[in-house]
């Protein structure tokens, strides 16, 4: 009777282990989700995607098996944030998992969010950026912000943006304040990349506003960190 209650009370403290271990694991996975344009997405001048530094980032909490889940489905090229709140609106499906767009965001843990580099580079070359467009940008922010935290509660970090082509650093810092008002009003984080655009060595070509994959990596240290 005693190697019989023995035996039970080995395997009962083994059940609790796993369970409990398993436990740590799940509440220590981190599910990632990246949102936004081409600079997200990790574009090139060479118009195809290289690593991003939503892949830099998922690349570290994967070498400390804190990563559950990397979605970046919702990261497309010349995205503009209107046309991501017609993605939220429609519910629209990923290109791979087939799995809309609302329970993407509901699974996940980190949003980053980073959107309207494109937007407003292409707008310059086309002459078509003014104060309107400026204002039409931050209301369109506002709303997608708005949608998901009247659903969920998830950390967001919003990337700011540089100068792009006859977008230049005054627009820039004044948007980027716009969004650090907007990251305080819905409790998100915010990471100023404003900097990184001033040293040559994070181009791979001068006639693209692409940054290259060093500053990818740097963006990405930098998200880590404020994740910690």
């Amino acid at each position: 009777m005693k190697r019989r209650y023995k035996l039970l009370l080995i395997i009962i403290i083994g059940c609790a282990a796993t369970i409990i271990i398993n436990l740590i694991t799940f509440k220590t996975q981190i599910n990632l989700v990246s949102i936004g344009d081409g600079f997200s997405q990790g574009m090139t001048p060479y118009n195809v995607a290289g690593p991003s530094f939503n892949d830099y980032l998922k690349d570290k909490l994967e070498s400390q098996n804190k990563l559950g889940k990397y979605n970046n489905e919702f990261s497309k090229a010349h995205l503009s944030i209107h046309e991501l709140n017609e993605f939220l609106e429609e519910n629209y499906l990923g290109k791979f998992t087939r799995i809309p767009i609302k329970q993407t965001i509901a699974t996940a843990d980190i949003i980053t969010l980073s959107i309207g580099l494109d937007e407003f580079a292409d707008l310059s070359l086309q002459n078509n950026f003014d104060t309107s467009a400026e204002e039409n940008y931050v209301k369109e922010v506002e709303i997608f912000l708005n949608n998901i935290r009247e659903f969920y509660d998830k950390k967001i970090i919003i990337i700011g943006l540089y100068p792009a082509y006859k977008f230049d650093q005054k627009d820039a810092i004044e948007i980027n304040n716009q969004l650090k008002k907007l990251a305080g009003k819905y409790n998100c984080l915010f990471l100023d990349i404003l900097p990184l655009y001033l040293h040559e060595e994070y181009y791979l070509d001068k006639t693209s506003y692409y940054l290259n994959y060093q500053a990818h990596r740097l963006i990405a240290d930098k998200l880590f960190t404020m994740l910690k």
